[in-house]
């Protein structure tokens, strides 16, 4: 590992800086020097992407380290980035749009949502879009977050049935905050049947194309077919730093609660448009976004540095350094984001990083300093001391992941049957198939839609772990029946075990 040294002169160049009474615009190149310093101390070169906005404009934006790693692909303004969950804001949005033309109503119950579909776990008469948008819903639905997000198996009649299978979640009733994906991909497959064109086709006319968002979209492939620089995901917790994860997103895997693609000035002039509460640039936009701002779910929580005492429509609420925020970050494998604003300051913050480990841990230190420096509060060289720490930290990362892989390395198998026995497909209606090989050493592989692993073992009978998603592990468990296996159950999916290998849809 390298010194420290760059980054404690970046400590010093902070605290030289010269104050003066009139204010001189913000001067971010402390930061840009702190954010390369620990970079390259860390020795990890994925990339990253901040806009700063203040007073309806960008002030400050700054591009670091490489979109791809291999071919030393640096990233730029025009580097796309998956975003995950801060997709939720996009879609909250462009339902109250809908709203206020008189084209959607947010007190719908689910029951009028879906006519004709049977919901037997809920009171679908009870729940409405407004919650499924506010995380109020009371809804549980693992296996329709796992084909949006994960599997990407689903198609409109899919889709459908498995929001008919929607049961109450126990650890949160209805009216109660809880935040998951699941009311978003319940709205989602509303707003495809109400609309008759995909989410992702909504939210490009109704907002890309009207805030000027020309190298943002929610398709891939519209992605790749224009030729857009896209970020590759990788994590500090892989066996290999440097390589890219496997589980990247495709148009089958793009969701309404995690599904875009777009640059730090696309979002840059998003957060603009929420910093405009007249509507001088966006007169048709205005009345929604202020709507979206308004807190509907009470809670008490913190993520790192940023207190969450609200939820409003895409947007958590509460203060930070003593100043009204809303914001909202996405996390997936290979990817963080960050979207932040001060209404009443009109500042606002992107952070985008295709890391998914330490890149939190940065974005949070970003903020700090970048919303430190536009309310004076002269904490830059207390930020400075938190960058200097980092180096630190991703070593002692790697070192609980080194030792966490070789304890789940370790692990005996608890099969009751010989291995080859639990190869073969196993289908589920709903949910497609899934397929197991084991090969001639033993090694179990295992298949389903976008998603694959290799097996290891487990501490109870007729179980394994799979890391289906990068970093997260899940538990397989099999029943065997008079010597054969019949089925396998991921989480509450059952797969019946199939004599051919024709998919059951």
């Amino acid at each position: 590992m390298k010194p420290l040294a760059p980054i404690l002169a970046a400590v010093a160049l902070a605290l030289t800086q010269p104050a003066r009474a009139d204010r001189p615009p913000p001067d971010f190149s402390p930061l840009a020097k702190l954010v390369a310093a620990t970079d390259a101390s860390i020795g990890h070169p994925t990339g990253m992407a901040i806009a700063v906005v203040h007073d309806g404009k960008v002030v400050y934006q700054g591009y670091f380290g490489l979109a791809d790693i291999a071919r030393r692909t640096p990233v730029t303004a025009r580097t796309d980035f998956y975003i995950a969950s801060a997709t939720k804001p996009f879609t909250a949005l462009d339902v109250l749009l809908k709203a206020q033309q008189g084209q959607a109503n947010l007190a719908m119950p689910m029951q009028d949502m879906f006519p004709g579909l049977h919901v037997a776990g809920i009171d679908a008469g009870t729940v409405t879009l407004r919650d499924l948008l506010v995380h109020t819903s009371g809804i549980d639905n693992e296996p329709l977050v796992w084909a949006t997000a994960f599997s990407g198996l689903h198609d409109p009649h899919t889709l459908r049935a498995l929001v008919g299978r929607s049961g109450t979640d126990a650890e949160a009733a209805h009216g109660t905050f809880k935040y998951t994906n699941v009311g978003y991909n319940i709205a989602s497959v509303w707003l495809d049947a109400r609309f008759k064109r995909p989410w992702q086709q909504q939210l490009q006319h109704d907002l890309f194309e009207t805030l000027g968002m020309q190298q943002t979209s929610a398709y891939i492939s519209q992605a790749r077919a224009r030729g857009w620089t896209m970020a590759l995901p990788y994590s500090l917790a892989s066996a290999d730093p440097q390589a890219p994860l496997y589980l990247t997103k495709a148009d089958d895997t793009m969701q309404a609660a995690g599904g875009m693609v777009s640059t730090a000035p696309d979002l840059a002039r998003f957060l603009i448009a929420q910093l405009d509460p007249p509507g001088r640039n966006h007169p048709l936009l205005a009345r929604a976004i202020g709507r979206s701002h308004e807190t509907q779910a009470s809670l008490q929580a913190h993520y790192l540095d940023f207190e969450r005492t609200g939820y409003a429509w895409g947007w958590y609420t509460g203060k930070y350094k003593g100043h009204r925020m809303l914001h909202h970050f996405g996390g997936f494998a290979g990817f963080h984001a960050h979207l932040s604003f001060m209404p009443d300051e009109h500042a606002g913050l992107v952070i985008l990083c295709n890391e998914d480990m330490l890149c939190p841990r940065v974005s949070n230190l970003i903020a700090d300093y970048v919303y430190g420096v536009l309310l004076h509060t002269g904490n830059e060289a207390t930020v400075a001391k938190r960058f200097a720490a980092l180096p630190g930290e991703a070593a002692e990362l790697r070192r609980q992941v080194r030792a966490q892989r070789d304890a789940i390395d370790a692990r005996p198998w608890h099969l009751t049957l010989p291995r080859a026995a639990y190869a073969g497909t196993y289908a589920n209606p709903l949910l497609g198939t899934m397929r197991i090989d084991v090969d001639r050493h033993g090694t179990m592989a295992v298949h389903w839609g976008r998603l694959h692993a290799i097996a290891t073992g487990y501490p109870k009978d007729d179980q394994v772990r799979v890391e289906l998603v990068p970093n997260s592990g899940n538990v397989l468990t099999f029943e065997p029946d008079h010597g054969e296996v019949v089925a396998v159950r991921l989480e509450d999916m059952v797969f019946a075990r199939q004599h051919d290998t024709a998919d059951p849809r």
